[in-house]
């Protein structure tokens, strides 16, 4: 997408009340040790993913997703799907094999992400979990948004969603 494409993008996301995971950019995680006595570790520190805006349908928005973890884990798989949720796992390398965390989002697109993190992280017993979920998220007409693919492509969670504009 050019540079000019995206600003528009960005521009009518503003302006039609979008939220701001309709546009296209980078999904920064952050990582939080979970608070113990026992320390666990180590976590990685910040997570990385990617959405990128659908071309416009007169209507309704949509949003296609990938994350690139395997610096992370292998061996992806959905392990969960109903109408609101997508739940993808696989096993930590063994480097952070003894991390014990959770992850939302924090910034998108080099700007603060202020909104429900709708894509969450979780490790614990070797393994991490991504999950999307669209529990209490609401589209400009008071609806959840929808998903609409959940599944491994390439060894990597991708994913799509949308809703009404």
């Amino acid at each position: 997408m050019s540079g000019a494409a995206a600003g528009v993008i960005g521009l009518l996301a503003v302006l039609l009340g979008w939220p701001q995971s309709a546009r296209a950019g980078a999904l920064v995680l952050q990582v939080a040790p979970l608070h113990s006595r026992t320390p666990a570790g180590p976590c990685p520190t910040t997570i990385s993913l990617v959405e990128t805006h659908q071309p416009y349908r007169e209507g309704s928005y949509g949003v296609d997703g990938r994350a690139a973890l395997t610096p992370i884990a292998t061996g992806w798989r959905l392990s969960g799907r109903d109408r609101f949720s997508a739940t993808w796992q696989a096993r930590l390398l063994p480097a952070w094999r003894g991390c014990v965390a959770s992850a939302g989002i924090v910034r998108f697109a080099d700007q603060p992400f202020r909104d429900h993190s709708y894509l969450r992280l979780r490790f614990s017993d070797g393994m991490v979990q991504l999950i999307l979920d669209m529990t209490g998220r609401r589209d400009p007409n008071g609806y959840t948004p929808a998903i609409f693919t959940a599944a491994v492509s390439q060894g990597q969670p991708v994913w799509s969603w949308g809703g009404s504009d």
